[in-house]
């Protein structure tokens, strides 16, 4: 902690840690540079410590905020292209370090000490006195935006402040993430339409075009085990958040045992705040109920049936105008909606 090399030919530069690991005859090692609160990372520092490096020939420069990136490699502040191919330089968010010891502190193939040590790393990391920060609040241009969408006004591609309420939706979708994976003690994967090895600029562009054309922002997780895909897509014009997840269907049960399951397994779940959509096979054979329908009158949706669905999705919206155009109100309510639906699903045996 708080290295320091006492030698002229060294610059007086103290990074927060080195880590040096080896295995065999090969060694491996990498200054930290770590930041809490709403402290950010100082592009300068690292490429001070990335000078250091290179006199010392150590590795790698690893940064820690709360700042997120959507890869390792991809800086959340400026480096110099020349300084960046001089050392290797990676960035992690805490959010996204605590959702992945969250996991390996429950993984039964580690030796009890290390998952001990996880566990109570795990428990610090979760505590509001940690210094960890998540993404709270849309940047100050949504309210704009969104009144914007709404009046017919619109904006395009190119509008300015657009980018950084993409940028904004980036962040909050990694933040969730690393909820859900908490949540849900499992790993969870963030998708995108354009793939998973499509370039942050492309789907900057992407989302960019979404947003001014049909006013909206989407995400997808897809939970590891078993694969479930939970999507959430929010509306500007309409002010309304949606979240959908779609339940594999049962392959062994016809059309009344496969809607008696699904009434089970939703037992605990908010009946008057879900929505059940089946599909059967054939043109337009998709029924739309509440969940406090399908319980009170289960025959109104496989009525004529006698096939198992081919698909079941659960859906649960909100829709409060003047919450929504609240940058931190839009937030804390759309992180309710998932979280909640993805503990109710937790609860069901789902995931």
């Amino acid at each position: 902690m708080e290295v320091t090399f006492r030698s002229s030919k060294t610059p007086d530069h103290r990074p927060d840690g080195l880590v040096a690991c080896k295995r065999g005859t090969s060694e491996w090692t990498a200054f930290i540079e770590a930041k809490a609160g709403k402290s950010e990372i100082r592009s300068e520092q690292i490429q001070d410590y990335a000078h250091l490096a290179s006199l010392l020939d150590v590795h790698c420069i690893i940064s820690i905020s709360n700042e997120f990136a959507r890869s390792p490699t991809e800086l959340p502040y400026h480096v110099a292209g020349n300084k960046r191919r001089k050392k290797e330089i990676r960035h992690f968010a805490w959010a996204e370090l605590r959702a992945s010891i969250d996991r390996f502190s429950g993984c039964n193939e580690l030796p009890d000490l290390a998952r001990n040590i996880l566990s109570d790393a795990a428990s610090f990391l979760w505590d509001p006195a940690s210094g960890i920060l998540t993404f709270d609040q849309m940047p100050q241009e949504w309210g704009e935006f969104v009144q914007s969408s709404g009046v017919g006004v619109g904006f395009s591609s190119k509008t300015p402040g657009i980018t950084e309420i993409v940028h904004g939706w980036h962040q909050e979708r990694r933040d969730l993430r690393s909820k859900l994976a908490h949540e849900a003690c499992q790993a969870v994967e963030l998708r995108h339409e354009l793939g998973m090895r499509a370039e942050f600029d492309a789907i900057l562009s992407h989302d960019r075009k979404r947003l001014a054309e049909k006013y909206e922002l989407v995400a997808s997780f897809v939970f590891k085990e078993p694969k479930l895909s939970l999507d959430v897509r929010c509306e500007l014009q309409d002010r309304k958040s949606t979240v959908s997840v779609d339940i594999p269907v049962p392959a062994d049960k016809g059309a009344k045992a496969a809607t008696t399951w699904l009434t089970k397994q939703t037992e605990d779940f908010e009946a008057t705040k879900t929505d059940v959509i089946m599909t059967w096979k054939g043109r337009g054979n998709g029924r739309h109920v509440t969940l406090e329908t399908l319980r009170n009158d289960p025959d109104k949706l496989f009525e004529g049936m006698r096939e198992a669905p081919k698909s079941i999705r659960l859906v649960r919206q909100i829709h409060d105008v003047r919450r929504f155009r609240s940058a931190k109100n839009f937030i804390v309510d759309l992180e309710l909606l998932v979280l909640h639906l993805t503990n109710e699903l937790r609860r069901g045996g789902f995931i």
